[in-house]
């Protein structure tokens, strides 16, 4: 499995696509938390789930944490929930990349 992240629209995802032609993407992982979290799904389970059923797919997740801190409660638990989750599928991942204006960085 391959972990992709970056901020908002900072082209993770064609990046992912690029060097991974024809693999399997799991686009906008931080959403899947959400509905995740919704459902009372423990953010690190799902993460678990999705990296033991999708070993070979490449998970695309913006980072939600940066910036200012939202008043609302429920997006504040969002933000801590894709961090945990992320923290799992990085551990899973064979390579996690960072994408900053288009240009991956490789941190694993």
């Amino acid at each position: 499995m391959k972990l992709y992240i970056g901020g908002a629209y900072q082209g993770q995802e064609a990046l992912a696509r690029a060097e991974n032609p024809g693999a399997e993407i799991i686009p906008d992982f931080h959403e899947a938390v959400r509905d995740a979290l919704r459902r009372g799904e423990d953010p690190r389970a799902f993460a678990t789930r999705v990296c033991a059923e999708k070993p070979e797919a490449v998970i695309v997740s913006n980072e939600v944490g940066a910036g200012v801190v939202p008043i609302d409660r429920e997006e504040r638990a969002f933000r801590e929930a894709v961090g945990r989750a992320l923290c799992v599928a990085a551990q899973a991942a064979d390579s996690v990349t960072r994408a900053v204006c288009g240009i991956g960085v490789r941190i694993k």
